[in-house]
């Protein structure tokens, strides 16, 4: 196969392959942009609270704390949330991270759900965008660039040529 010919077949290859790594990304980004964006708005929106009342599950498995549930919370504007405070263990009078049906022991676990994964698709979102790009580029050079010639082929109606005369 010839220099030209290996050029060609890897510039179809990664003209192809760009547009379907870059859509095949699309399937990972958007889940994880949307678990990132939950957590991110109850970093944002969470207020601190004192833990009312607690009520635990069965204790916890190997050396896993027990879980809470049925537990409430107070603010200090005197509004009340229930539901589960992740993280545990909490008692009751510790200040805590919530909303009105969500709690965390502290705001570490909200923040690690942020920033962990946000730092791992930025990555994901410029190399996305870096595929598109690349074949965008690809694709307008390959029509900017003109065919190579054709090589000179006889006419049809050409009469043999009759060789030397004496």
């Amino acid at each position: 196969m010839t220099e030209d010919a290996r050029r060609a077949t890897r510039s179809r290859l990664r003209a192809l392959g760009s547009p379907l790594a870059a859509f095949g990304l699309l399937p990972l980004i958007g889940p994880v942009a949307l678990w990132v964006g939950t957590n991110a708005h109850r970093l944002i929106t969470g207020e601190t609270a004192t833990v009312r009342t607690l009520e635990r599950c069965a204790e916890g498995v190997g050396t896993a704390p027990a879980a809470s549930y049925g537990s409430e919370w107070v603010f200090p504007d005197g509004s009340t949330g229930h539901g589960e405070i992740k993280n545990p263990p909490v008692a009751v009078g510790d200040r805590i991270s919530a909303g009105d049906d969500w709690a965390y022991s502290s705001t570490a676990p909200p923040h690690r759900a942020v920033w962990l994964p946000g730092a791992l698709l930025c990555p994901l979102v410029l190399g996305a965008i870096a595929l598109a790009v690349g074949y965008r580029i690809d694709t307008r050079r390959a029509r900017a660039t003109p065919p190579p010639p054709a090589p000179p082929h006889p006419t049809r109606h050409q009469s043999p040529d009759p060789g030397p005369t004496t």
